[in-house]
């Protein structure tokens, strides 16, 4: 079994092997190739419930200089500085002013935001105030602490661990703190990036664009204010993100594994649709090739069925072609023949000239040696003293008259001449000589022959190919000949593509596709179906805690609600049935409360929700929120973290005489009446 289809986060393979058993039959595909898919795209079994981990901010700072107001008489060229310091716990906190909306409460909670998620939703002008901000905040048990400088709106710093001073991570930009705290919480919470798909803007047929939503994404479930009261959870709804933090916040098993197999799907389809568009395209091109080739083969056989019989023509022309065909032969055969003779006789003249040469150096040698021997010196050549009687009368006893040596025996002087110059003598020369000097002669006498023959083939073969030529410049034949030529060309197209190329209608590259397409269908299915079966049997419990904290939060008429599976909700309130969409922003603002409340209170109790504990509520009193229902609501909060101490909820408000009684003692940070908080 593959690796990845095994590395689930339970210890049980039961539930997994049902389930690609399952897979395996709705697809009507082979188990191996139910497991090759979905490892191919990434698809794994997630049935194990989440471990929950725990955020906590316990320290906010931060200072800077902000430019003086217009009509304030300006003291400090350079601004007016601040400096903000807070060290917020479990339970509620409040950043409350009274009656002034430009108190800097949101500012704050958008820079702990900041500095938790690495993504900035400041106001360009307060960003470019800050000189350095420093947030502090539980992870689990790890204190970790995000410190860095800001220049004209741009951050540069790290995050550290403060039990081991080890740097985590660091960042310069607003790019790289995004990237740097999306990677680190990701690993840290144990989360994995949700994938997405959507259709590219003006190209019906291009692939779904396929992306990731992740830290970002999650953490905006931490954060309740007025820009995202149309979604229920969340702050939009593009790429299903309400029903992903639903998931989150209940832990959802198979959620994950759902969510792959749909986007994988998708881009599947897609490259399937495409595919079959080509086959489509490429199988309706071969049909009006090949019906275009049979009616240029219907309409030259009807040209040469109305052509003359040039029986007698076509017997001529068949005469002449192979006569063409022989005297080409025969005049290859005289080309090679030629070039055996020259060969031959360009040898034998080589061998004569050698002999004659060898010849006549025998001759000049005899005579010199004949020459020498008739000599009678007078003097030595060597010191010019003359030779004596006495010298002389010596040779006749065969004695040299200069150095005493031996003479020969002139009787057989010539003897030994012949013996020693057997090799190279004149008379056996001469006789090997004019044994070649015939052959030479011969042998021109044949190459004379062939170069005869050979001119004689090359102009039959000249004279064969002007009959050729005179033959097919018949009009009659040489349309015939052209008629025939055509018919047998297309003949052999439309058989081509009747028979190698018939099988081509289904492109290759469609069967695999759809296999993979059956596969991670069947997986998108029994996914969703495993998880909403899960998450079914939590939402009953969470929608009567809606409508009690609802009611208590001044939704008096509500009287039930039904939570969908895909982060939806009905509401049934005054006796007619509404949508989440329908109702006025204050009803929305508190659904949206409750709802999330509702959600944290079952992960708290069961224990298995990945929402880290952190809630972020931005001005809960503005959207036609008396005093009494904000009261109520506060009070709701406070109660919910009484029931799990390590929940965290940071409020802002510009009602702070409306909750100073209800937060608890030092957990209300208040602006002075008319004044900023910094």
């Amino acid at each position: 079994m593959s690796d990845d289809i095994d590395d689930v986060e339970d210890d049980t393979a039961g539930p997994v092997e049902a389930w690609l058993e399952e897979v395996a039959a709705r697809s009507g595909q082979p188990a191996e190739v139910v497991r090759e898919v979905l490892t191919e795209h990434g698809v794994r079994a997630h049935t194990a419930l989440p471990r929950p981990h725990r955020l906590q901010v316990t320290e906010v700072e931060f200072e800077g200089t902000r430019p003086v107001p217009d009509g304030h008489e300006m003291t400090d060229p350079a601004g007016v500085p601040f400096r903000f310091h807070w060290k917020p716990g479990p339970g509620v906190w409040c950043l409350a002013s009274t009656g002034k909306n430009e108190a800097g409460k949101s500012s704050v909670l958008e820079i702990v935001l900041w500095c938790l998620r690495g993504r900035s939703g400041l106001q360009r002008d307060v960003r470019s105030w800050l000189h350095r901000v420093r947030t502090q905040f539980l992870l689990d048990d790890e204190p970790l602490v995000v410190e860095m400088t800001v220049t004209d709106g741009i951050p540069a710093g790290t995050v550290a661990s403060q039990q081991t001073g080890v740097v985590l991570v660091s960042f310069d930009g607003v790019k790289a703190f995004e990237e740097s705290m999306d990677a680190f919480m990701m690993e840290r919470l144990g989360l994995e990036p949700l994938r997405t798909q959507q259709k590219p803007r003006g190209e019906v047929e291009a692939l779904p664009v396929t992306g990731e939503l992740s830290w970002p994404s999650y953490a905006s479930g931490l954060h309740i204010n007025r820009k995202g009261l149309g979604q229920l959870l969340g702050n939009e709804s593009k790429n299903a993100l309400p029903t992903r933090l639903l998931e989150l916040f209940l832990g959802a098993p198979w959620a994950s594994t759902m969510v792959s197999a749909a986007v994988a799907q998708k881009v599947v389809a897609a490259q399937l649709s495409a595919a079959r568009q080509r086959a489509t395209a490429d199988a309706e091109a071969r049909r009006a090739q090949l019906g275009e080739l049979s009616r240029k083969l219907d309409t030259e056989r009807a040209r040469l069925d109305a052509l003359p019989e040039q029986q007698q023509a076509a017997g001529d022309l068949t005469a002449t072609y192979r006569a063409l065909a022989a005297a080409t032969q025969e005049a290859a055969d005289a080309q090679r023949e030629l070039a055996a003779a020259r060969s031959r006789h360009d040898m034998l003249e080589e061998q004569r000239y050698s002999l004659a040469s060898a010849m006549q150096a025998a001759q000049e040698a005899a005579l010199a040696k004949a020459f020498f021997h008739t000599l009678m010196p007078t003097v030595c050549p060597r010191c010019d003293t003359k030779v004596s009687k006495e010298q002389w009368a010596k040779e006749q006893e065969g004695q040299c008259s200069l150095c005493t040596s031996h003479l020969p025996d002139p009787a057989h002087q010539a003897d030994a001449t012949d013996h020693e110059d057997e090799g190279a003598d004149p008379e056996s020369l001469r006789q090997e000589l004019a044994g070649v000097q015939q052959a030479v002669e011969e042998a021109a006498s044949g190459l004379g022959a062939s170069q005869r023959r050979a001119i004689r083939t090359a102009e039959a073969v000249a004279q064969a190919e002007n009959a050729l030529n005179s033959a097919l410049r018949d009009p009659g034949i040489a349309e015939r000949r052209a008629a025939e030529l055509a018919v047998a060309r297309l003949e052999g197209a439309v058989s081509e593509r009747k028979g190698r190329f018939a099988d081509l209608d289904a492109a290759v590259d469609i069967a695999p596709l759809e296999q993979a397409n059956d596969v991670l269908k069947a997986a998108e299915k029994t996914a969703h179906a495993r998880r909403t079966a899960a998450l079914k049997e939590v939402l009953k419990a969470i929608e009567k805690d809606i409508v009690t904290m609802g009611r208590a939060l001044g939704l008096e008429m509500l009287q039930r609600v039904e939570l969908g599976t895909g982060a939806t909700l009905a509401v049934w309130k005054g006796g007619q049935q509404h949508s989440y969409g329908s109702v006025t922003e204050g009803e929305q603002l508190r659904l949206k409360i409750v709802t999330t409340t509702a959600l944290l209170r079952h992960g708290i109790r069961s224990g298995v929700g990945r929402h880290p504990g952190l809630l972020i509520i931005d001005s809960p009193g503005a959207e036609e929120v008396d005093s009494t229902d904000l009261r109520l609501m506060v009070q709701d909060l406070v109660t919910l973290t009484d029931m799990a101490p390590e929940l965290q909820v940071i409020i802002a408000t510009a009602r702070g005489q409306d909750v100073a009684s209800i937060i608890p003692t030092g957990q209300l940070r208040l602006a002075p009446a008319g004044e900023r908080l910094w």
